[in-house]
């Protein structure tokens, strides 16, 4: 008797496709290019485990981002899985699987920790007690000229690499570190021993849980207990009576991740196993990320996988097959059917990149239907010419991976100056808009609520009831600016904030090109504010577009700034229009695993589009792979980026 087969709506399986779907082993690794289809084919994969009479509960597809998360659900639905059927399937994130693991063999789910800002007192601490042990055999090692507040952003980047690599866990339970042995691990002496220490304060404080937990710490929490025996597979946690894991984006795996992988296979013995991905994705390196766990590691400590390709490009034509194949050094093919529109638009300065986007989007939602139109930006700090384009236009626009321009806290500080300093706060005409703005202003002014009445409350919760009285009305936010963003503002920042005002106050257009930025310095600004330098540069480039916009724009900065009042109006009126916009700005980042009908690419300039690393590269194979119909790709005729020629863009 022949077995059911799954008949999907909408698409015709390939050949490849078929291969999947319907070969029964227990291991197996799709090798894919992007377009491939990987997620369709994984959720072929899954609709054919239903088919056979797998019950739902069954079933476990396992995801490195939320956005793969939504990616493939909707595959799910769009190849014929009922709805109410593949909305009940259980597709989470590495992470949310873990915690939930977690949370059952801990008894309650631990707080979470979700920005740098947050995790920033606890990386001080741990270096002070790296510093005090009074045990320390090398307390020298130690030592140097930085302030523990200062080591914090590249102790973060350390420690996602560690939890990510399982680096510690790599040292024999009975050696002690040393600082030969940090050198051997790849580290130095004082980034291990404050680890060490930050671990023990993080997990310090409860017997039964961690005091709390910070973005991939559920994959390393439950890797490392895993590793360390006090969780076990055949404890119940991981026995889930699975009969099919799958994992797509299976390039994006770490040490930790991986781990865990392993350790539901021992467990689930009678469940099939499918990975997918495509090696040239790998875009999370620093979270220790590596193709490898599709190779050698799931060879040697797996089992042997039965390897079947899936090469041929279902989201684009053969044109961007051969750009995309070129680019990343691999042979690439196409259906000669799908034909894939690829532009090349010269835009020597961004002004006119910006331009000619904002034409492109006017243009797509001219047209009938709902096809989808993305710009994928490698820099938050290139959307915002091209969102003030939009905005002119009346243009509905989303964005996916960063804020808009126009409610950044940089962009409403640099706002709130001019209109505190002239008494002019057009475009803050509500107590919402009122409240995001001192959000700001205490954000980079480092100032606190001093508040008796307050004092109940911690931080946050003191700032949000202030903020919410000051908003109120317009003299009581001008109050509040004066009594607390000013006047409780750490010393160099109220200086610089003063002098801002002062400029501002004068009204001369002249010195407000000649000056601004040197007075504001916004890089400095946002080092007080920001732990992760990425993210101060990023606050100091939207400053820096923000005030060359204005400068721009021709005629006095009050009448530009009153532009962008009512630019920040028509945004948050467009804004309401359409809950799911036809035109979205994204990162590139957040569009991994996603296609679209149109994608533009600006700024392929060199300088522009980072140096010719790996990283880099990676990028713009994921970026080139999302398009369907149409890719365009905007650049300096004069300066273009060298990835324009690797891909054979330019000869």
């Amino acid at each position: 008797m022949s077995e059911p087969v799954f008949q999907p709506l909408h698409i015709t399986p390939s050949d490849e496709q078929r291969a999947i779907q319907l070969r029964r082993t227990r291991l197996m690794l799709v090798e894919a290019n992007a377009g491939a289809a990987k997620t369709t084919t994984l959720a072929l994969r899954i609709a054919q485990a239903l088919a056979r009479g797998a019950p739902p509960e069954s079933l476990l597809a396992l995801t490195a981002t939320a956005p793969a998360v939504t990616a493939l659900r909707e595959r799910l639905t769009a190849i014929g899985v009922d709805r109410s059927v593949a909305e009940g399937l259980r597709v989470l994130t590495f992470e949310t699987f873990c915690l939930d693991v977690l949370a059952a063999a801990e008894g309650e789910a631990s707080r979470a920790l979700v920005t740098p800002e947050q995790v920033r007192p606890f990386v001080i601490r741990a270096v002070e007690r790296a510093q005090s042990l009074p045990e320390e055999r090398y307390p020298d090692e130690l030592h140097g000229d930085a302030r523990p507040a200062d080591l914090v952003e590249g102790l973060l980047q350390a420690f996602e690499v560690l939890r990510g690599r399982l680096v510690l866990q790599q040292l024999d339970p009975d050696e002690r570190l040393t600082p030969a042995a940090a050198e051997s691990l790849g580290f130095d002496y004082l980034t291990l021993r404050s680890w060490q220490c930050f671990e023990a304060i993080r997990r310090g404080g409860h017997p039964d849980r961690p005091d709390f937990r910070t973005p991939g710490d559920g994959v390393h929490d439950l890797a490392r207990l895993l590793l360390a025996g006090e969780i076990r597979p055949e404890d119940g946690f991981l026995q889930q009576g699975l009969s099919l894991v799958g994992v797509d984006e299976m390039h994006d795996m770490n040490r930790a991740a991986f781990t865990v992988l392993k350790a539901l296979l021992a467990a689930n013995p009678r469940a099939a196993f499918v990975g997918v991905g495509d090696r040239d994705q790998v875009i999370h390196a620093q979270s220790g990320a590596e193709a490898g766990f599709m190779g050698e590691h799931f060879r040697r400590e797996i089992g042997e996988p039965e390897v079947l390709p899936l090469t041929a490009s279902h989201r684009f034509g053969p044109t961007l097959a051969r750009h995309a194949g070129a680019l990343a050094r691999k042979p690439y093919a196409a259906s000669s059917e799908t034909r894939t529109v690829v532009h090349l638009e010269p835009c020597p300065s961004p002004r006119l990149a910006a331009e000619y986007i904002a034409r492109q989007a006017q243009a797509h939602l001219a047209q009938r239907g709902p096809a989808t139109f993305r710009v994928l930006l490698r820099h938050p700090a290139h959307s915002v010419r091209i969102e003030h384009e939009l905005l002119r236009l009346g243009v509905a626009y989303g964005t996916a991976g960063f804020t808009p321009f126009l409610a950044r806290p940089e962009t409403l500080l640099v706002r709130g100056l001019h209109a505190h300093a002239l008494g002019n706060y057009a475009g803050f005409d509500t107590p919402e808009r009122r409240a995001a703005l001192l959000d700001a202003w205490l954000l980079f002014s480092g100032a606190g609520i001093d508040s008796v009445e307050l004092r109940h409350l911690d931080r946050q919760q003191a700032q949000r009831v202030a903020v919410a009285e000051a908003a109120q009305d317009l003299d009581a936010t001008r109050r509040f600016i004066d009594a607390h963003a000013l006047r409780s503002a750490v010393p160099d920042a109220r200086r610089t904030l003063e002098a801002a005002l002062a400029l501002l106050g004068t009204g001369d257009d002249d010195a407000f090109e000649a000056s601004f930025l040197k007075v504001l310095a916004p890089l400095s600004l946002a080092r007080r504010v920001f732990v992760r330098e990425a993210d101060a540069t990023r606050v100091a480039d939207n400053i820096t577009q923000l005030v060359q916009l204005v400068l721009a724009e021709g005629g006095s900065i009050a009448a530009a700034m009153q532009l962008l009042a009512t630019l920040s109006l028509r945004g948050g009126e467009v804004g309401r229009s359409r809950a799911r916009p036809r035109v979205v700005l994204s990162s590139i980042e957040v569009a991994k695993g996603l296609e679209f009908d149109h994608v533009i690419l600006p700024h392929l300039t060199a300088g522009e589009f980072g140096g010719g690393s790996l990283e880099n590269r990676n990028l713009l194979y994921v970026a080139l792979t999302r398009a369907r119909q149409r890719l365009t790709l905007t650049f300096d005729p004069e300066r273009p980026s060298r990835f324009l020629r690797d891909a054979g863009f330019l000869e």
